[in-house]
């Protein structure tokens, strides 16, 4: 008796304490949320995810002809060490160096057309956040280099989906590109709702490329919700 008691007495203790560690916003309607529940939701929700950044492959010349980009997409080259110029070591060196990836670092991937995010941006205050008309599956990319190029926009298009199981993957139907002094730009990706995402969907994986950089991230329906609700 004497150790259920002292059972219950720490669970009733514990339970106030652990019922706070989890996010507050959970618990409040979207009106009531302040500052902070937003920043939460911003930065760690299912609707934000942290993407590792991947370098594709290094292109051809001819790649790199017939895009029309003549620097776009050269390798690192070992060099007269890489030859053997300076003795075997160094040479040994070098092409291990040529062969390096480096840590490209990570990107915030944010599914900007559920409504939990567009509240949490307004009551965050963001400023610069996208804007976009029409009905849209919208998918941001935030803080990444993007190339200067006038058809960047179309060619951006061509090489990104959305994809859920074994249906066809869903193509966008246009890509906004909001520019930045720091050079590191917002890219939304708006895809037609022309196939329904519901919680029955394991998973949908948003695929992209960015210049020479490879952006690849799964996001989960059954978490995206609000209160029993999809919030896509």
């Amino acid at each position: 008796m004497r150790l259920h008691r002292k059972f219950c007495l720490f669970v009733c203790a514990a339970g106030p304490m652990l019922a706070a560690e989890g996010p507050g916003w959970k618990d409040k309607s979207i009106p009531e949320w302040d500052q902070q529940d937003a920043k939460q939701i911003l930065t760690d929700s299912p609707w934000v995810k942290d993407a590792k950044l991947e370098q594709v492959r290094n292109l051809s010349k001819f790649e790199r002809r017939d895009g029309g980009n003549w620097v776009d997409g050269i390798g690192p080259t070992v060099g007269l060490e890489g030859f053997g110029f300076f003795g075997p070591s160094r040479a040994e060196i070098a092409i291990l160096r040529a062969h390096q990836h480096p840590d490209l670092g990570t990107v915030a991937v944010r599914w900007e057309s559920a409504r939990t995010i567009r509240s949490a941006e307004l009551t965050a205050g963001e400023a610069d956040v996208p804007a976009w008309s029409g009905e849209y599956y919208a998918v941001a990319v935030y803080r990444i280099p993007v190339p200067t190029r006038w058809n960047i926009a179309s060619e951006l298009k061509r090489i990104a989906f959305l994809q859920s199981g074994k249906k066809k993957n869903l193509k966008p139907a246009r890509v906004e590109i909001q520019r930045h002094d720091s050079g590191l730009d917002t890219v939304v990706y708006l895809f037609p709702r022309r196939f329904e995402i519901s919680k029955k969907d394991r998973d949908i994986r948003f695929v992209a490329q960015i210049g020479r950089l490879f952006v690849s991230q799964f996001f989960f329906p059954a978490e995206m919700q609000f209160r029993g609700e999809p919030e896509l």
